[in-house]
């Protein structure tokens, strides 16, 4: 059976190599080898190249790195040049590329985020990633393939690295009493369900914003204490003062076919030190 091609770049990271993993049977995925950053070597690299698909995972987020220059460098001018790369080239049969994004475009809300909300990130990396959206945005038109863009909210599963809510709070809780700045609402949505929607968007060339979410809020106390009694049972206090919530509104991801998503406590519990 024909299967279709599919490039990835950032297929080293968690969501790019976990989308592998689960679809290298259904496609043929293609992970890009190189920086993003040296256009030179893309531009070549491409060259002979036939493929359906393109998903550009790759992306710095505020917790990697401290350096606003090199955010913006991937995060944003890469997107543009491959954007413009990829339609000089005018690869036949190339239908459609993705965008990953992130709930963090949003800003804080205190209500669930539809996709037609008001874009004001409250960091570099948010900013960033509302840059490059507005920039496919006002250069689809002009494309000689459709865009998408998948704002993606925390994901978690199996393995995540540190600079990650939860591996981040595993390590806080084996080594405090207390935990501060937790007592604010977040949206957790399994990696296996994130995957799921990715290839949904993929089948139908889905060219609309739309949130990658369980659609459910958590307090992140209530996400420690999962946490402390699975690893640790240790005697924990919560500082109360409110902060900032975001969680999604997910009626369009479900109104397009996914129905079913894993239970935050699921997630969570899949997590593995």
């Amino acid at each position: 059976m024909f299967k279709k091609k599919i490039i990835i770049t950032g297929g080293a990271g968690m969501l790019g190599s976990h989308f592998y993993k689960k679809y290298k049977n259904v496609f043929k995925i293609i992970k890009y080898p190189y920086k993003i950053e040296n256009f030179k070597k893309f531009d070549k690299w491409l060259i002979g190249k036939k493929f359906n698909y393109f998903i550009h995972f790759a992306a710095i987020t505020k917790n990697e790195s401290k350096n606003k220059k090199k955010i913006r460098l991937i995060n944003l001018t890469s997107t543009i040049k491959m954007i413009n790369i990829l339609n000089k080239k005018k690869i036949s049969d190339f239908e459609y590329f993705l965008f990953i994004s992130t709930s963090h475009v949003y800003g804080f809300s205190n209500k669930k985020i539809k996709e037609t909300k008001k874009r004001v990130p409250n960091n570099i990396y948010g900013e960033s990633k509302k840059k490059a959206e507005d920039y496919l945005l006002k250069k689809r038109n002009k494309l000689n393939f459709k865009v998408g863009i998948a704002r993606v909210f925390n994901v978690t599963g199996a393995k995540q690295k540190k600079g990650n809510f939860v591996p981040d709070m595993v390590e806080k809780i084996k080594k405090v009493k207390k935990i501060n700045f937790v007592n604010q609402f977040r949206d957790f949505i399994h990696i296996d369900d994130v995957s799921r929607s990715l290839k949904l968007l993929l089948n139908k060339n889905f060219e609309k914003p739309i949130n990658i979410s369980s659609g459910k809020k958590i307090n992140l106390i209530d996400v420690c204490k999962i946490l402390n009694n699975r690893f640790f049972k240790h005697k924990i206090s919560y500082d109360k003062k409110r902060g900032n919530d975001i969680f999604g509104n997910n009626t369009l991801l479900r109104s397009i076919g996914i129905k079913k998503f894993k239970s935050i406590k699921q997630a969570l519990l899949d997590y593995k030190k």
